[in-house]
């Protein structure tokens, strides 16, 4: 088997921009000493072109005997295939024979070797095949080596074998190197998938993250992300000397509602306040379901008294809703943070609350919604 046209195989197998003999690094002087260790030198080259006339003359019956052979090899014929690769494999031998038996151990001559080896091994044939097939050919060229020239052919027979290792080492060079590169290429395949393993798995724990702080029903923030948040903010708040108001708010006859009108309005209503405080939050607002039909919201560098702004915003937003069923209005409540001062969070929310239950008591009086004026905590 000796194609060096027939290639099937792997595309993009090493370095585009260099040849085989340069990604191997076979040199000029790693050529001659490769030829030197092989023992293929000046003698061994002229008793090959001793026998060149004859083996040129018998070409055909050399090649058609060996791929004969070849051809009885149920693994071999599996890969030949069919009839138009048979007469390719065939005229390739010819030019291989033709090469051989000139002697010349050039760069080109080991460029041609090295790309057959690159070849067998991109369309599969396994390197005990080509070995295998090798030692075939030898035995096949043996006896027309000892035709070709009248004398004891024992030189002539040295360096055939000589020659034909020498061969076989560089077709096994780029075996290796394309075993080295389907190594490489799977490494950085793994690594590539690695690296998009863990941005999915990054990417999917900052989702279940973000969706641990979420409540499901409003999509606000949820009781756990509420205090998470509101201590960075107040720390912020005082490292910076600035002002922050917590508002609680608080839907007043919501039993009343889900009594008489059942859960799903309950919830409709829930999710009313959700977008009221989306439409009345600035981009640097953040607001929150604690839980039932509590919510509040953080108010960051914002004083107590640009905090009614946003209850003014909130209650338009509510008295405007679609949905008015129930006869639902809010209580709201505030605490504002004195700035760089070092404030409890649970103090803060703590006056939050009780502003907030006072608006709830002036709700039930008034029927309508409760602002309480709210409070400035340290």
């Amino acid at each position: 088997m000796n194609d060096q046209g027939e290639d099937r195989g792997l595309g993009g197998v090493g370095d585009l921009h260099q040849s085989l003999a340069q990604q191997l690094r076979i040199t000029d002087f790693d050529r001659l000493r490769r030829r030197e260790l092989f023992g293929l030198g000046d003698v061994e080259a002229a008793a090959l072109r001793a026998c060149h006339a004859h083996i040129r003359a018998n070409l055909d019956e050399i090649v058609s005997g060996f791929y004969a052979i070849q051809a009885s090899i149920p693994e071999i014929a599996k890969i030949v295939g069919d009839s138009d690769t048979m007469r390719r494999l065939h005229e390739t031998m010819r030019s291989y024979l033709t090469e051989l038996f000139q002697g010349r151990f050039d760069a080109s001559y080991c460029d041609t070797r090295l790309r057959v080896g690159m070849v067998h091994s991109r369309i599969g044939v396994p390197s005990k095949l080509y070995v295998a097939s090798v030692l075939t050919l030898e035995k096949q060229l043996q006896p027309w080596v000892i035709a070709a020239v009248d004398g004891d052919p024992a030189a002539r027979l040295d360096a055939l074998h000589r020659a034909m290792l020498f061969d076989l080492h560089l077709v096994m060079e780029t075996y290796l190197l394309a075993v080295t590169t389907e190594v490489e290429a799977a490494k950085y395949n793994l690594e590539r998938y690695a690296d998009s393993l863990e941005k999915v798995i990054e990417e999917r724990t900052r989702q279940l993250h973000e969706q641990s702080r979420r409540d499901a029903l409003t999509h606000l923030g949820n009781y756990r992300a509420f205090h998470e948040d509101l201590r960075r903010e107040m720390a912020r708040s005082e490292r910076e000397h600035l002002p922050l108001t917590l508002v609680f708010l608080d839907l007043n006859r919501f039993k009343a509602l889900n009594d008489s009108l059942g859960h799903q309005a309950g919830d409709a209503a829930l999710c009313e306040v959700a977008v009221c405080l989306n439409r009345a939050c600035r981009a640097s607002d953040l607001s929150y379901r604690l839980g039932g039909d509590e919510f509040c919201v953080i108010l960051a560098n914002t004083a107590l008294a640009e905090g009614h702004a946003f209850l003014d915003r909130l209650t338009a937003c509510w008295s405007h809703r679609p949905a008015g069923e129930g006869g639902v209005t809010v209580s709201v409540g505030l605490a504002q943070a004195t700035p760089g001062v070092h404030i409890r969070a649970e103090d803060l929310i703590r006056s939050a609350d009780q502003s907030m239950y006072r608006a709830k008591a002036r709700a039930r009086e008034s029927n309508v919604h409760g602002i309480d004026t709210g409070t400035i905590v340290g």
